[in-house]
């Protein structure tokens, strides 16, 4: 049977608890039985105030988490009738869950985002409260070049993005290195991946105290000690002032799509930002036009209110066309030729995107209705 998550203790006293990711082949990519096996351990750490400190790492060098096993989904979805229950829907319900709670920890979480860190692995690292990136780090959220959307509490810090960039991320799956994830606060510190180990014994040897904040403390002026800044790579922000001045003439105009695919070409690309063009081109644009409203709707949304949502649209693209085909065509097939509903995301009706928000749930039946409620 495959190995996914390994647990352990750190510390003579076992105060800093260590879930470690290590479906390594497939890039640590979660299944609906990893979600379960983290959302179980984690929250019973956060339960147990023996528990100073927990540590999300991975056993791989190539990969934190490259997100949700994309395939497992695509065979979940295939064939099977509208109605029926599907092994996606228990996972994004799953995913969710984990997530929130990672969102509404009580005590110090430290992420070790070396590597791929992409879609549901970033809501993961999202979570931690000391989220630890390297100089191999490379993260993103390309669910437009699969037809599903940007999830995993996406809505939030995509739309927290200062100068649109979020707008921009969303819609081009591009890959931020670890000096672009600093600038835009997806990591609070760099370090080189061969003091892991120092650094995770340098945690596990600190003078607890009984509160949380003065362990958060505690393991930031720790962090600072191995803290790298010169010569981490950037890409997006040779293009910040460009790009922010593209999605600010986007949302002013008439028809945000139709001023983006005018403009965005005028830019003066290298070969990342080449890609990134790419990648919304040959995209989706049914996951175009989901994005737009996450974005246009995320204002003054709590996390509670932001998984619900995108447990709503996460049950929709399940029983829709674009997702299992971009999977198909990226990760079964490999023919790189999706067939989309639509053609581009001008020619998508706003009725039919207003459908992916509307709840087949009840206020009262929804799976996620205790996040957010006091016990």
């Amino acid at each position: 049977m495959e190995s996914l998550v390994e647990f352990e203790t750190l510390g003579e006293r076992g105060s800093v608890a260590v879930a470690r990711l290590v479906r390594e082949k497939s890039l640590n990519s979660l299944l609906l039985e990893t979600v379960d096996q983290l959302y179980a351990k984690i929250t019973s750490w956060l339960l147990d105030d023996s528990v100073k400190c927990i540590i999300l790492d991975s056993g791989s060098p190539r990969a934190f988490c490259a997100g949700a096993d994309i395939v497992a989904l695509y065979r979940s979805i295939a064939g099977v009738e509208k109605d029926k229950s599907l092994y996606a829907d228990q996972f994004f319900l799953s995913e969710y869950r984990l997530d929130y709670a990672l969102q509404m920890k009580n005590k110090p979480i430290v992420g070790w985002g070396a590597g791929i860190v992409m879609g549901g692995g970033l809501g993961l690292l999202s979570g931690c409260s000391h989220r630890i990136g390297s100089r191999s780090t490379r993260i993103a959220m390309p669910e437009i070049t699969i037809g599903l959307f940007p999830d995993a509490g996406g809505t939030k810090f995509l739309s927290c993005m200062p100068d649109g960039l979020g707008w921009f991320l969303g819609l081009t799956g591009s890959q931020l290195p670890a000096g672009d994830a600093l600038a835009l606060d997806l990591l609070d510190v760099v370090v080189e991946e061969s003091n892991k180990h120092e650094v995770f014994k340098a945690i596990s040897e600190l003078d607890w105290s009984k509160d949380a904040l003065p362990n958060a403390a505690l393991i930031s002026r720790t962090l600072k000690d191995y803290e790298i800044k010169k010569g981490l790579p950037t890409h997006l922000m040779h293009y910040r002032m460009e790009i922010a001045a593209l999605i600010h003439s986007c949302l002013l105009s008439d028809n945000f799509f139709t001023e983006f695919e005018k403009k965005l070409p005028l830019i003066d690309a290298d070969e990342w930002m080449s890609l990134g063009l790419q990648n919304y081109q040959k995209g989706s644009p049914t996951t175009a036009r989901i994005f737009e409203q996450q974005m246009n709707r995320a204002d003054n949304l709590d996390w509670a209110e932001v998984f619900r949502m995108e447990l709503s649209i996460a049950y929709h693209c399940a029983r829709d066309t674009d997702f299992p085909e971009g999977v198909r065509a990226l990760l079964v097939d490999r023919d790189l030729n999706p067939t989309w509903r639509f053609s581009n995301p001008v020619q998508v009706p706003d009725d039919f995107i207003k459908r992916f928000f509307e709840s087949p749930w009840t206020e009262d039946s929804h799976p996620l209705r205790e996040l957010g409620q006091k016990r």
